[in-house]
């Protein structure tokens, strides 16, 4: 459901997610969101230290990596274009304070350290979420992810060689089905539609109790294929990696997207041993 310009100034905060490798729309976003906003004046902060994403100089990183000359700047889809923040601030937005952070204590004490948030219109990725949870009290404990039986489902559909790797960290687990595509994503379009319907397939002759996607577009086009219109956030496997549950295929299915590039080589394999464990003790 669309909200208003009404509803969304009449909101106390106000938080637009970006990604953290400035991939996207970035710059009409933040213009179209602001000028909806009604607020005075903007935060800009992206930086997600807790992923290797991090803001020196008004320079975005990755793993001390300007964006643009990183994985991130050869996206075949999306690729981050510039590095330099206030290239992506909208004209009108005159009253701007960019954030730099190289860990989540720095930009944690700067976040707290903002008067009135409730007048600031806030755009950031998870660790500026984070920071603003914790400015305002709302900080919650890890969350017990409940468990489900069944195999798991792994969809690739990130161009990112660290996805890649990943996956290749799979193949020796068992209980594990794994559907990538045969190169890089250069017809991501056909290349997604693809992976959807391969997915779609496996859900509905398998009983798997784990779906797990690369990806941002991956998962919707899944999500979009299967027909599942919602799915409830429980927690996380570890930065950048969220976990949710769903209902596909007439069942409970335990949802995790992870974006391409976050995470070491082992964080897939990580993530369905977490979740494995958890369903087979509670199947004991």
């Amino acid at each position: 459901m669309a909200l208003s310009a009404c509803e969304v100034s009449g909101a106390p905060i106000l938080l637009k997610t970006v990604d953290s490798t400035l991939r996207g729309h970035v710059s009409a976003e933040i213009a179209a969101a602001f000028h909806a906003s009604g607020r005075s004046g903007l935060v800009f902060a992206p930086a997600f230290p807790a992923a290797g994403r991090t803001t020196v100089d008004g320079m975005q990183l990755v793993h001390n990596v300007p964006v643009h000359l990183s994985d991130y700047g050869k996206d075949p889809v999306h690729p981050a274009r510039t590095a330099r923040l206030a290239e992506l601030v909208p004209s009108h937005a005159t009253n701007t304070v960019i954030l730099n952070a190289s860990t989540q204590d720095e930009l944690d004490a700067q976040v707290a350290g903002i008067e009135a948030p409730s007048e600031q219109f806030w755009v950031g990725s998870p660790g500026l979420a984070l920071a603003l949870a914790k400015r305002l009290g709302q900080a919650s404990e890890d969350t017990v992810i409940p468990a489900y039986a069944g195999p798991a489902l792994v969809v690739i559909g990130s161009a990112n060689p660290v996805s890649h790797r990943q996956a290749a960290a799979l193949h020796s687990e068992e209980a594990v089905v794994l559907i990538a595509p045969p190169g890089r994503m250069d017809e991501s379009a056909a290349v997604l539609a693809d992976l959807a319907d391969r997915a779609n397939a496996q859900l509905r002759v398998r009983e798997f109790g784990i779906l797990i996607a690369t990806g941002g577009d991956t998962m919707e086009a899944i999500l979009d294929r299967t027909g599942t219109i919602s799915f409830a956030l429980l927690g996380e496997t570890e930065p950048g990696f969220p976990i949710g549950s769903a209902r596909i295929a007439s069942r409970d299915v335990l949802v995790g997207m992870k974006a391409g590039g976050f995470g070491g080589d082992e964080a897939l394999r990580r993530a369905v041993r977490r979740l494995s464990k958890q369903f087979k003790a509670m199947s004991k």
